[in-house]
């Protein structure tokens, strides 16, 4: 008994307490044979370096106020990838803002994405119902589009169920639906949520006609796929 106990090795090599356990038994007769086969076995495997999991999606979010859009270009441009309002011209740009007339002389808010006749990009998007603070990616059956001035992504009535933007018949002014969130992939194909909390001054909680308009206060975050 004690001799056949003296011809058995055990080798046993742990990576870590989730890895494979290595366990080989031999006899003394094998031994030589496959010393450095397993010499290189232990080596490689004890060597072996885990595996860097992915890092915690993280999400964004980037508040906008009083951002105002000049009278000459009419648009406001701005890239989600950056989280940043860039330059009239630029080709870097997923979603733009139109420049809205005071008086009661704007009747719609067209805001747009960077596809199909209103763009050379490659932004589809679309309008879910729900607040900002609840849409955490794209809901079941909901399908996101390049846009189009004859069929654009972001409704322009201001009256009815699919109004992005509402329009108070008391005090004669236009707001935000607040149940209303724009899901847009950007040029880079990633997405993003976005939506605006108002378009008067300094977010005005009550705004008359005589409010100054025009001022933009927007938001946007990233999301997972």
């Amino acid at each position: 008994m004690g001799l056949a106990l003296a011809r058995q090795f055990l080798i046993v090599c742990v990576f870590d307490p989730n890895s494979i356990i290595l366990e080989m038994k031999m006899t003394k007769t094998t031994l030589g044979a496959l010393s450095l086969l397993l010499a290189g076995m232990i080596l490689t495997s004890c060597g072996s370096e885990p595996t860097t999991p992915e890092p915690p999606f993280v999400s964004t979010t980037r508040l906008f106020s009083n951002v105002t859009t000049d009278s000459v270009t009419k648009w406001t441009y701005v890239s989600l990838d950056s989280m940043k309002v860039v330059e009239p011209g630029s080709a870097n740009w997923d979603v733009r803002l139109p420049y809205i007339y005071c008086c009661g002389r704007t009747k719609a808010i067209p805001i747009q994405l960077n596809s199909g006749t209103n763009g050379n990009g490659s932004v589809v998007g679309a309008v879910v119902p729900g607040r900002f603070e609840t849409i955490t990616g794209i809901p079941a059956g909901v399908t996101l589009r390049t846009d189009d001035t004859t069929r654009p992504v972001v409704a322009l009535p201001v009256l009815g169920g699919e109004a992005f933007f509402i329009y108070d018949i008391a005090s004669h002014t236009l707001r935000p639906s607040p149940d209303k969130t724009l899901l847009v992939k950007s040029l880079t194909g990633k997405l993003y949520k976005f939506s605006v909390t108002s378009i008067y001054k300094d977010a005005a909680t009550n705004p008359t006609q005589e409010t100054p308009i025009g001022f933009y206060h927007f938001r946007v975050a990233n999301l997972t796929q």
